[in-house]
């Protein structure tokens, strides 16, 4: 049972790489007005809560973030971990599954003269193998876009928990009538990797079993429904 558990989680984790491996650039070019005009204005319609996640994670996090340190679970193309960068944080990492995204987290990152402060780290979460730059505990935690691929999410913010010092800033996809279905389907009939979705009791259960103290929920409705959740670990 172990066995196949194991082997259906592998399976997972290489639809998900494979998915944000073919999306990369395309990923990459919602953030900073790179798309044509027209296809901007589709992403700030039906894409709102991209950049909702965006604003309202640096409205926790806060607008200095001189000497603290910083991991991005889920990192992409750097967005978020190029930002804190760019407010003072002393050093931020970033892990993701796809190595298309770390590469060009890392470019941009060298582009922007970071490349002393932020790390990119290609691996699922929790890693497998040991890496140096997870051997530390960080102020502040950002997984955004990310609980909609994992199975078990009280064991997966567990593990993140050990990490952090002070808060984590994560995203959660809600369980919409309509919106949820729709992309279910559209995911099986493309044979990409399987979705979750949450409601407020579960999101609470998960970071209640990962040891988080206190916990504030903000429920987005515009793009189907997503909440974004300020966890702190006292």
């Amino acid at each position: 049972m172990r066995g196949r558990r194991m082997s259906k989680a592998l399976n997972q984790s290489e639809k998900v790489n494979k998915f944000f491996s073919d999306f990369a650039v395309s990923w990459d070019m919602l953030y900073g007005s790179k798309r044509h005009a027209v296809w901007r204005w589709v992403d700030r319609t039906f894409r709102r809560d991209v950049y909702e996640r965006y604003r309202m994670t640096f409205e926790r996090l806060g607008v200095n973030l001189d000497g603290k340190t910083i991991l991005d679970v889920g990192c992409g193309s750097g967005v978020y971990c190029l930002e804190a960068a760019q407010r003072g944080a002393k050093k931020v990492v970033g892990i993701d599954i796809s190595g298309n995204m770390i590469k060009i987290a890392q470019e941009h990152s060298n582009a922007l003269g970071y490349d002393h402060i932020c790390e990119f780290i290609c691996t699922k979460f929790p890693a497998e193998v040991s890496y140096a730059a997870l051997e530390m505990t960080f102020d502040y935690g950002i997984v955004m876009g990310v609980m909609d691929y994992i199975a078990e999410a009280g064991e997966f913010l567990r593990h993140l928990r050990s990490l952090i010092s002070q808060l984590v800033v994560v995203s959660f996809p809600g369980q919409h009538w309509l919106r949820e279905p729709l992309r279910k389907y559209r995911y099986r009939l493309l044979g990409r990797c399987n979705l979750y979705s949450y409601d407020e009791q579960k999101i609470k259960n998960a970071f209640h079993y990962a040891g988080f103290r206190r916990i504030d929920i903000k429920r987005l409705d515009h793009s189907g429904i997503c909440y974004i959740v300020t966890a702190f670990t006292r």
